[in-house]
């Protein structure tokens, strides 16, 4: 089987961990904060906050930014259902936006209409989601947020070494928040970080996710009711050697993606993402056209050995937001179109060419069938 997702985990990797295991030093220590220090190194500007996934991370970074109940907050109607969920967790209210047909993120001109619709000042953030990796149009959303004093939060669960308008994520808005899931091109098992330039931000988010607690010369308190939103000191041993590989790694999947642009421009029944520069291509996903049962695809691809799956979701078609809001298809036809035909291919550095070669030989036979 030619897996969706292969996380590059070495045998240095596990020796790091099995040390942190063996010194007793279990929790959130020294070994977070090295990963940390890598991390705003890796980025290049900034403070990092390390935490147990990223959707805490998206949590804690909203309530840092000081989104309260009552709140809106505008998001990308594609992508998964934790950007929207980490918004009403914060107590405020989800406001969909559609995405570009091609790139799957947000554009500054949907996101300025849309805000124009909703009305002047009553959004007082949004998230930004670099899908895949791609990165969308920041400095300028960016700009438009700051004339309107919205703030702006860069979910880049898919996005480590993307880099947008010049900087690596997380340069021009308030915060970008990182997944080290197992489909992510770096993992902890499950795990989160926060990045960002603001330095009260990240103070405040490390307080929040260890409980509230301050430490002050004469002990501690508890300043905020905070949350137990930490990472252990194993998780991120784990994650250190592959930070430190992951430019080869990037660059690898950037080569990958390349083949896979040239194996399948000709394929008319798919439609091919748009490879804009400083993607970090965390998936590969094409768009199958409208009469293919994607279902059926992606079942008669793993006859032929090779894993593929759904992108993400539409976030006005989930049971929940559906119910709860009611939006149609017609305000958001792209995210609905991605949603219903999207297609990710594998795509990790430890693949080869001769295997994209038979992903794509598998795809073209079985688009024949279907």
């Amino acid at each position: 089987m030619i897996r969706l997702a292969s996380p590059d985990i070495r045998d240095a990797d596990i020796a790091r961990c099995n040390e942190v295991l063996a010194s007793g030093n279990l929790v959130q220590g020294a070994t977070v904060e090295a990963f940390e220090q890598a991390l705003t190194d890796f980025t290049g500007f900034g403070e990092c906050a390390v935490v147990s996934s990223g959707t805490a991370a998206l949590h804690l970074a909203l309530l840092a930014a000081g989104i309260a109940p009552g709140d809106r907050v505008l998001v990308a109607d594609f992508t998964f259902a934790a950007t929207a969920n980490a918004v009403v967790h914060a107590g405020a209210e989800p406001l969909f936006c559609d995405v570009h047909p091609a790139t799957y993120v947000l554009t500054p001109e949907a996101v300025e209409a849309r805000l124009a619709e909703a009305g002047n000042g009553t959004v007082q953030a949004i998230i930004v989601v670099h899908e895949f990796g791609c990165p969308a149009g920041i400095e300028r959303i960016c700009k438009l947020a700051g004339d309107a004093g919205i703030r702006v939060i860069e979910d880049a669960a898919c996005a480590l070494g993307t880099v947008a308008d010049g900087h690596h994520v997380g340069y021009y808005s308030d915060a970008a928040c990182f997944s080290f899931h197992p489909r992510k091109a770096i993992t902890t098992g499950e795990g989160g970080a926060v990045v960002s330039r603001h330095r009260g931000m990240v103070e405040r988010i490390r307080r929040l996710r260890n409980h509230g607690i301050e430490r002050l010369a004469e002990g501690i308190d508890f300043t905020d009711a905070g949350l137990n939103y930490r990472l252990t000191d194993f998780q991120a041993a784990l994650a250190i050697g592959q930070l430190e590989r992951y430019m080869q790694e990037l660059a690898r999947r950037r080569e990958l993606a390349g083949v896979y642009q040239a194996l399948l421009e000709n394929e008319d029944r798919l439609a091919l993402p748009l490879p804009p520069a400083g993607h970090s291509w965390q998936s590969y996903m094409v768009v199958l056209a409208p009469d293919i049962d994607r279902n059926r695809v992606i079942a008669r691809m793993r006859e032929q050995g090779v894993e593929t799956n759904l992108g993400a979701q539409a976030l006005h078609r989930l049971d929940y937001y559906s119910r709860r809001y009611g939006e149609t298809d017609e305000r958001y036809p792209s995210a609905a179109r991605l949603y219903d035909s999207g297609l990710v291919l594998p795509l990790y550095g430890r693949l080869d060419e001769r295997q994209l070669e038979t992903v794509a030989q598998s795809l073209g036979r079985v688009l024949d069938d279907v």
